[in-house]
């Protein structure tokens, strides 16, 4: 396999720092939403006048994360690195872009193209990272994606495009999975040694 040109990111326990509590549970349980599905299709099976009201609450949420979110230590100088080694950076979340947006400029973090769920349907669907793979003409060999969960995993697995994990406490079975962005940068160095 060939050098990588692009790193795609997901956000939430990637770039940001994990939570002690998983916050989209919480959101689940607090407002009824069946906790196996996706919030928007929890919220997408619900009477039309309680899907706007249950949106708006989400967006509040996902801004006061955004608001209190810490980036994951090491991941500035891991960004910095790719980036000085030419590597194309991505940021594919399905959180709301305004709180992705809030994230990105409480921490001073930039990348080449950043897709957010008002772009392409959410992930476990690979709609946000063929998006991506078309925005910068690359095949999905060429990519190699960054997340923390098991909608990442199917996303990445249903266009076959490389896929590895940063640590959280809640993916003990994800591999290849690094504890920190450290790990994760000497393992992507070590591809161009």
């Amino acid at each position: 396999m060939g050098r990588f040109k692009a790193i795609f990111f997901d956000l939430d326990d990637t770039i940001l720092k994990p939570r002690a509590f998983n916050p989209w549970s919480e959101f689940k349980k607090s407002h009824g939403l069946e906790p196996d599905l996706l919030i928007l299709d929890g919220i997408a099976r619900r009477p039309p006048g309680e899907q706007a009201i249950l949106h708006h609450q989400l967006l509040q949420y996902e801004q006061a994360l955004s608001a209190s979110s810490e980036v994951r230590e090491g991941m500035v100088h891991l960004l910095g690195e790719l980036n000085t080694v030419g590597l194309i950076t991505a940021l594919l979340t399905n959180n709301h872009r305004a709180a992705t947006e809030l994230a990105l400029q409480k921490h001073g973090l930039r990348f080449a193209l950043v897709l957010t769920r008002e772009d392409a349907p959410p992930k476990p669907s690979p709609a946000l990272l063929q998006r991506a793979l078309a925005h910068f003409d690359l095949k999905p060999h060429e990519a190699l994606y960054i997340g923390d969960s098991e909608g990442d995993l199917q996303a990445a697995q249903a266009i076959d495009l490389p896929v590895w994990f940063l640590a959280t406490p809640h993916n003990s079975t994800l591999r290849p999975r690094f504890e920190y962005p450290g790990e994760l940068l000497q393992a992507l160095l070590q591809r161009w040694g």
